[in-house]
């Protein structure tokens, strides 16, 4: 155990990938239903707030059955609160891609060109598997690409 970083720097690799693709699977499954695919998704996407505007203003309407007055009052309420939330969806997304491209960064750093080579394979296949998801959602460019740029060339 004479090099106790690299289980750290493990831990906290393995911590990050778990945060990345919990955050994109939950995204995919927040409503509790299978995602819609195709042009309802594509429309919603569209509207302020996004896919997250029109399933607030379902639960609402559904659960508190509010008069047309109400509901008047309430539409500008959450068409807010929705496109606030999608901003800090797009903000955790980018902080996240961020937080990933410097530890691939850092880890490039200390490895051999073999390891650098095998280290940007598995971030290609990431990124790839991200690209899945956001196609899955009917969302080709909606985030930022996660870890997008080659390892820098560190030594030989």
């Amino acid at each position: 155990m004479d090099r106790p970083w690299k289980v750290i720097l493990a831990f906290v690799g393995v911590f990050i990938a778990g945060a990345i693709f919990g955050g994109v699977f939950s995204l995919r499954s927040a409503d509790g239903a299978p995602e819609r695919a195709g042009k309802a998704a594509k429309q919603a996407a569209k509207e302020p707030g996004g896919r997250i505007y029109p399933q607030l203003m379902r639960q609402f309407t559904q659960r508190l059955n509010p008069t047309a007055e109400q509901q008047k009052a309430i539409t500008p309420i959450v068409a807010r609160a929705a496109e606030d939330l999608q901003r800090m969806q797009r903000e955790h997304l980018a902080d996240t891609s961020r937080t990933t491209e410097r530890m691939y960064e850092d880890v490039a750093a200390v490895l051999t060109p073999v390891q650098r080579s095998k280290l940007d394979k598995m971030r290609q296949e990431m990124r790839e598997r991200v690209r899945r998801e956001k196609e899955k959602r009917g969302e080709p460019g909606a985030a930022p690409d996660v870890a997008a740029k080659p390892a820098p060339k560190v030594g030989s």
